[in-house]
């Protein structure tokens, strides 16, 4: 039985990437409760599975608070700006869209693709706070054109981060909407950052500096 369930057996790997993926689910959603610190956790779960990647057995709980004390000011920052930028597209959108106050076909398109590159940015900025050291705003321009340079990569990524949350919000059928509740309560977000990870790392690991296991990613 020892062997069937060892940690080199695929059962075994497969029960601790599980365990993993719930681990990083339940701090980022306890961390995320302030609302305020959702970017920062979100920063934070990045880095803890971009170092169990890269280094193999690492303490994903260690790296995840380590992680978030160290970027929490660049997180925090960076959620800020997605919040305020999130009222202003809707505002927008709300106000040309063809039910909006203006109805303007031509803005509303315009925002639609604004909203796409912002969106994308977005799913890159936290990842990239978490792998790499420079200052916010180089951060973010890195986060744009990192994204741009892997354009099927990064949409792969937008799809993965936002179509079944927003299938999860918008069911008409209860006890799916159930079944979506316990799936992101229980490791949703958690699994769907495990195989962002995967995508992340394969961008990132030419920029990387060659550093020996115990230091840190960024």
């Amino acid at each position: 039985m020892s062997k069937f369930f060892g940690n080199d057996t695929l059962f075994g790997r497969f029960f601790g990437q599980a365990g993993n993926v719930i681990t990083m689910n339940i701090l980022f959603i306890i961390c995320s409760l302030p609302i305020i610190t959702l970017g920062t956790a979100y920063t934070s779960m990045y880095y803890a599975l971009m170092r169990s990647l890269r280094y193999g057995d690492t303490s994903l709980i260690r790296d995840f608070f380590h992680s978030f004390r160290k970027n929490f000011r660049q997180s925090a920052l960076s959620w800020l700006a997605v919040l305020v930028l999130t009222i202003i597209f809707s505002a927008d959108i709300g106000m040309f869209g063809p039910r909006g106050i203006y109805p303007f076909l031509p803005f509303y398109y315009l925002f639609l693709v604004l909203i796409i590159i912002a969106a994308i940015t977005f799913m890159f900025a936290f990842p990239v706070i978490a792998a790499f050291e420079n200052t916010l705003k180089n951060l973010w321009i890195q986060s744009f054109f990192l994204a741009a340079r892997n354009l099927p990569s990064a949409l792969a990524i937008l799809i993965l981060n936002v179509v079944p949350l927003y299938v999860s919000l918008t069911t008409p059928v209860p006890q799916l909407f159930g079944i979506a509740l316990f799936f992101w309560i229980v490791g949703g977000f958690g699994f769907i950052a495990w195989v962002n990870t995967f995508l992340f790392y394969r961008i990132f690991k030419p920029y990387l500096p060659e550093e020996p296991a115990e230091k840190d990613l960024a």
